[in-house]
Formats: structure tokens, sequence, C-alpha cells
């Protein structure tokens, strides 16, 4: 289990990249708007840099994760969508999205399937996932919160792909969905990071 808490350690360190660079773009681009603009905007725009490391550094958290819950044998229901959403988040680096107005092209629909990939895969690895390790006996949270943490990610995926399929909350939330959606995701890996310390 040494080399899972090890994991687990490197995970947090990585979340933690990821947030700060995500409070730097916003500190530094106030013209996208947290409510209604993706957070994808940041990277089409001169402050790419930093969105490239963010979704890097959250991919390398779930990749961490993963990796130490199969060394940990406690790669159970969902660990696979686990590895497909750290996969799209590192790929959508090279994939910057299409701005609201700018001609569509391929970069920018790769970038849309890989968005959608990564909503839908930790919607599905967080709900399963948690639930399958808090029925775990060597899983450190194993009270009924830790599975809500991981429902609350599916939850808000939903609501971010309605958001995205209706045009009237589009332009009205859009951007303050996902931003939860990011909340709720990075609050259950670094918790997932910290069962793999603690187990």
């Amino acid at each position: 289990m040494e080399g899972a808490a090890v994991l687990g350690g490197a995970s947090l360190v990585a979340l933690a990249g990821g947030v700060g660079c995500l409070l730097q773009l916003h500190r530094r681009a106030p013209e996208v708007s947290a409510v209604r603009d993706a957070v994808s905007d940041y990277g089409a725009g001169p402050h790419e840099g930093w969105y490239r490391a963010q979704v890097t550094l959250l991919g390398l958290a779930a990749i961490a994760i993963w990796v130490g819950l199969r060394s940990a044998e406690l790669d159970g229901d969902g660990s696979v969508w686990l590895l497909v959403f750290a996969v799209s988040r590192v790929l959508i680096a090279r994939f910057p999205v299409d701005l609201p107005g700018a001609q569509r092209t391929r970069t920018g629909r790769i970038h849309n399937l890989l968005a959608a990939t990564a909503f839908t895969s930790i919607a599905i690895a967080a709900s399963t996932l948690s639930g399958w390790l808090a029925d775990t006996p060597t899983w450190a949270f194993n009270e009924a919160w830790y599975p809500w943490s991981g429902l609350v990610v599916a939850v808000i995926a939903v609501a971010l792909a309605v958001t995205w399929l209706v045009p009237a909350l589009r332009g009205a939330g859009f951007g303050l969905v996902e931003r939860c959606w990011y909340a709720a995701t990075i609050l259950w890996l670094a918790l997932t990071a910290i069962g793999l310390i603690l187990s």
C-alpha cells in the first residue's frame, strides 16, 4: 500500500497545481465570464498556457489515482472510466475550443468531443467507483458521504449537458454550471487521493 499512498500524494500535488492554474486564469482573464463562458474559452486566448497546464495536471492526478487503485487492488467498478477521463483531459490541452462566433474547425470539434468524453467518463467513474470503494473493507472512507460525493459529480455532469443542449440556458449560465462541475470533480478526486493515502 506504500506505493498507492505515494501516488495518492502525487495526485494531491497535481490537483493543487491544477487549482492554482484555474485561479490564475480567473484572475488574469476577467473578460471571460465565470457565469456564461466555458472554462475552455481561456484556452483559446492569450492565457492558453495556464489552461493547458490545468487540464494536464487534472489528467495526471487522475492517472496517479488510477495507478494507485490498481496497485492497491482497489480498481473496481468504474475504474476504467477514470482512466478515460484522465486521457481525455491530457489530450484536450492540444485542441483549443472554437470561440463563440468563430468559424467551426476540426480542432474545435475534437475539443468538444474530448470535453463530452471527460464530463461523461468522470460522472460514471465517480458515481460507480465511489460506491464500490465504500463497500470495500480496506478502503478508508466507508461512510455514506463518500459515495454521495461521487453522485454529486454525476448530477452536475447531467446538469451541464442540459445547460449545453438548451440554448437559452447555455447563454445564461453554462459557465457557472461547468465551474460547479470542476469543483465537484476536483473534490472527489482529492477525497479519492486521500483515501489512497489512508487505506
